[in-house]
């Protein structure tokens, strides 16, 4: 499979001030992450988050608010980046704010295991969301060409491509997703790996799991009114299985050629939609 030259880099992202925040940013013992690899459920898990902590009402601040995403601070806008100057304006935080804030922080993060900045704390906890990859291409792709200021230009043949070579913000999605899930594997009291597709079918349940991992007092009626997946319009399809309607049958076979080749002996097994577990 061919290198990619049509592979997006976005045009907000600083390196130096990224590292930087890796390198420097102290966590306590009390922070939640929720973590994910892009467009795996990271703005439903922190609508839940923000709905937990109101009792089941959406209250003053926006998810952006209440889940701030950590290295959106670090990065640098052009006026004409639109969408995205809007989203950090609506977080409503500086890092020197959420440094120094006396409240219990809950933040999102894109992080793979490795850059996640830990500091000294030992008691943080990390919400992670885990997406069958071909829905998050399909995510990503529309997600890149509608929304954000990035320099792909490509197709949907090109992103498919892409991901399946590591070429993507976040590095590969295989490394990603399996250091967390191995992490989980060996830490569950401190993280909690959840599948998005799982909580499709079970949202209650899983709105429980959450409220209990993160230590958020609730009632049956909280979890209930937290159930907001259906009434979200931005929450684009977001069922299992979308990406059949954009893979060609030559492209879904080779992406699961190396899907089984890097996945083989994790124990991680995904659902595609349709019954599909692999």
């Amino acid at each position: 499979m061919p290198v990619l030259s049509h592979c997006y880099t976005p045009t907000y992202r600083q390196e130096d001030a990224t590292n930087e925040l890796i390198r420097t940013f102290e966590t306590r013992d009390d922070d939640v992450f929720v973590c994910t690899f892009c467009k795996s459920g990271t703005t439903w898990v922190q609508q839940i988050i923000t709905l937990l902590l109101n009792g089941g009402v959406q209250g003053e601040k926006t998810y952006s608010e209440t889940v701030p995403w950590l290295e959106w601070l670090t990065f640098k806008f052009a006026e004409n980046d639109g969408p995205a100057v809007r989203y950090k304006e609506a977080q409503n935080w500086t890092l020197d704010k959420l440094k120094s804030t006396p409240n219990r922080r809950f933040m999102k993060s894109h992080a793979n295991l490795t850059d996640l900045p830990v500091g000294s704390a030992m008691g943080l906890k990390v919400i992670y969301v885990a997406r069958n990859p071909k829905d998050v291409v399909v995510s990503l792709y529309h997600h890149i060409k509608n929304k954000c200021p990035h320099t792909f230009s490509g197709d949907m043949s090109d992103m498919i491509r892409c991901f399946v070579q590591g070429r993507e913000m976040n590095g590969p999605w295989f490394d990603h997703v399996l250091e967390w899930w191995e992490a989980a594997n060996a830490d569950p009291e401190h993280i909690l790996f959840l599948h998005y597709e799982a909580m499709l079918a079970e949202p209650q349940e899983h709105i429980r799991k959450i409220a209990d991992f993160a230590g958020i007092k609730h009632t049956p009626d909280i979890l209930a009114k937290a159930n907001i997946y259906n009434s979200k319009k931005h929450l684009r399809k977001g069922g299992a299985g979308g990406w059949r309607d954009a893979f060609t049958k030559v492209e879904s076979e080779a992406f699961d050629r190396i899907y089984e080749e890097q996945m083989e002996g994790s124990g991680l097994q995904m659902d595609f939609g349709d019954g599909l577990i692999k």
